[in-house]
C-alpha cells in the first residue's frame, strides 16, 4: 500500500448536520432546481444527463480536458470504437447538441482550475468536482472555486477515498484536500454519498456563523 499522508480530522461542528446518503444519485433530488451548474470532468456525460434531468439548469458548464480519446482504451473498450473515430468533444457535443444549440450547455476545455478561474466570481450555484483526484490538483480546484461559488452555493467533491482501488491503489489527495478547505474556509459537511467499493460523494456548504 503506498504511503498516503494523513488527513486533517474534522471539528464537530464541520459535520454535526451530515445525512448519509445510499449512492450519489439520491444527492440529486436535494439539489436546487434551474440554478447554475458546474461539472469538472465530465468523463462521456452520463452524469450531465442526470444533473440536467433532475436538476433542470439554468445553464450548465461541462469542464473537462476533453482528452479520453488519446487513450487506446477505456473501461474496457477501445476508444476508437467509443468515439467513432472522433474526439472526446465532439462525443460529447453531439450528446448534448440540443442543450448547446439553445445556449443552456457550455463546453470548456482546458485545465480545470484554470476553467473555473475564468469564470465570474459569484458565478456558480453548485459544482461538481470529479477530475484529477491527486492533491494539488484538488487543491487548485477548490481554490479557484471558493470565489466562484455563491456564499449558499454547494460543492460535490466524488472520490472522496484515500486510494484508487481499481488503479492499483494509486493514492488520491480527494480526503486531504477536502478536509483542509472545509477547515481553512468553514464550509461544512452536509451529505456524505456512499458508494459500493467506497468512492463516496461528499456535499459542502458554507457553515453557517455562530452567534
Amino acid at each position: 500500500m503506498p504511503s498516503l499522508a494523513p488527513a486533517p480530522l474534522l471539528p464537530a461542528h464541520l459535520i454535526s448536520n451530515a445525512r448519509l446518503l445510499p449512492d450519489r444519485t439520491s444527492i440529486l433530488p436535494l439539489l436546487p432546481k434551474r440554478k447554475v451548474i458546474a461539472e469538472v470532468g465530465v468523463a462521456l456525460g452520463d452524469f450531465s444527463e442526470l444533473f440536467i434531468s433532475n436538476c433542470e439548469p439554468a445553464h450548465f458548464f461541462a469542464i473537462d480536458l476533453f482528452t479520453l480519446h488519446d487513450l487506446a482504451e477505456l473501461w474496457g473498450r477501445p476508444t476508437r470504437e467509443l468515439f467513432s473515430g472522433g474526439t472526446h468533444s465532439e462525443f460529447y457535443q453531439k450528446r448534448f447538441e440540443d442543450q448547446i444549440a439553445s445556449g443552456r450547455l457550455t463546453l470548456l476545455q482546458g485545465d480545470s482550475a484554470a476553467m473555473l478561474a475564468s469564470l465570474e466570481d459569484a458565478s456558480l450555484d453548485i459544482v461538481y468536482i470529479d477530475a484529477d483526484h491527486g492533491y494539488e490538483a484538488v487543491k487548485r480546484e477548490l481554490a479557484a472555486v471558493k470565489t466562484k461559488v455563491r456564499t449558499d452555493g454547494w460543492i460535490i467533491l466524488n472520490d472522496y477515498v484515500m486510494t484508487d482501488l481499481a488503479g492499483g491503489n494509486a493514492p488520491y489527495g480527494v480526503i486531504q484536500a477536502t478536509n483542509e478547505f472545509m477547515i481553512d474556509e468553514g464550509w461544512e459537511m452536509i451529505y456524505l454519498a456512499f458508494h459500493a467499493y467506497m468512492y463516496c460523494d461528499v456535499v459542502l456548504r458554507k457553515a453557517r456563523q455562530v452567534q
